[in-house]
């Protein structure tokens, strides 16, 4: 029985990723100032991703939005009355309602299409760490496996997927209720970088902080050495809020560091940057467990 794989545009894939391996991504929106933005079509634009976080450096406002009931049920009838099955695979429920709407919408249509099967995971994951757990899903199924055997994959693993990050600017995480305010003014004033991880219930931790940049990214190193599991067989993704450079030298450092060969750099999409902020650098891999 074929079957669709979908997920969102929180999984940070380029839209040539998804359209070469027959993915479906419905896109979440976000708020510049007082215009929204689709973050999909935007995901291909590196020029509007550097706008994005020049605005953002303006203190211009953003916001993201969910998605909704509607635009699920839309997305998974196609794919039903077209008699295919259906494994959705959500930004985490931890950061995020849409995977309830996601799994009520599935279990609705579960009732109307009993002869389809609707996989509804929560992959407690965000951007590349989403993204990188939808590819695996994509090379199981060109490797012949069905669709109850990539669910229960998926299931069993994704507490595997490792998440590690900092910011540049205290401030944004202040906006997200992560921080207080007072721990953001002094924060920006000692110059102190907080380094998070993504917990076992899909949302964010600080699990040390340290002053200076150089030495924030020095630590997601080491965070990468201590949790990595088979460093020269796996890419490792690294984002960034408009920071190139910085990408760049984090990478040099694993490399070093683990003998990592493949990796993944992008620009972290609006969806994550609106509430992290310009200079923030994530790395997302395999591991031994969060």
């Amino acid at each position: 029985m074929s079957f669709d794989i979908i997920t969102d545009s929180a999984s940070n894939l380029p839209k040539t990723f998804a359209e070469k391996n027959n993915i479906s991504i419905i896109s979440l929106k976000y708020m510049l100032g007082d215009e929204e933005f689709d973050s999909y079509v935007e995901k291909e634009n590196d020029d509007s991703l550097k706008n994005f976080y020049a605005r953002m450096r303006e203190k211009v406002s953003t916001s993201t939005s969910n998605i909704n009931a509607a635009t699920f049920e839309e997305q998974f009838t196609q794919v039903l009355d077209a008699g295919r099955d259906i494994l959705y695979i959500s930004f985490s429920s931890g950061l995020s309602s849409s995977y309830s709407f996601a799994k009520s919408t599935g279990d609705a249509l579960k009732e109307k299409y009993p002869e389809r099967k609707i996989y509804i995971v929560d992959s407690l994951s965000v951007t590349y760490g989403l993204g990188l757990f939808v590819a695996t899903a994509v090379q199981m199924r060109k490797d012949g496996k069905n669709i109850d055997e990539i669910h229960d994959w998926l299931e069993e693993n994704k507490l595997n997927v490792m998440h590690f990050f900092t910011v540049d600017d205290l401030v944004y995480l202040k906006r997200g209720g992560r921080i207080s305010p007072a721990t953001a003014m002094f924060g920006t004033l000692l110059g102190v970088k907080p380094v998070l991880h993504v917990t076992n219930d899909g949302k964010l931790e600080k699990i040390t902080k340290v002053q200076g940049r150089k030495q924030s990214l020095s630590v997601l190193t080491d965070k990468v050495a201590e949790t990595i599991k088979d460093p020269k067989t796996q890419p490792v993704a690294i984002v960034h809020g408009d920071c190139a450079e910085d990408a760049e030298f984090v990478k040099k450092l694993i490399k070093e560091r683990v003998g990592t060969k493949d990796f993944i750099i992008d620009y972290l999409t609006p969806i994550i940057g609106a509430h992290s902020g310009p200079g923030t650098i994530a790395i997302f891999f395999f591991g031994k467990g969060r």
